[in-house]
């Protein structure tokens, strides 16, 4: 299944799109504001 989550860079948002991924679930996101540590945690999990 494919998921995109809106406001992915949020602790929530980014924490469950992590989630998501680890069980076998194609992630991509968005958000107005793309900030570390979150960005950083997205890419080396291999979410966009």
């Amino acid at each position: 299944m494919h998921i995109h989550i809106l406001g992915i860079c949020g602790t929530f948002m980014g924490s469950l799109a992590q989630l998501a991924k680890t069980r076998g679930h194609r992630v991509s996101g968005c958000d107005a504001n793309v900030y570390p540590p979150m960005s950083t945690q997205l890419e080396q999990a291999g979410i966009q």
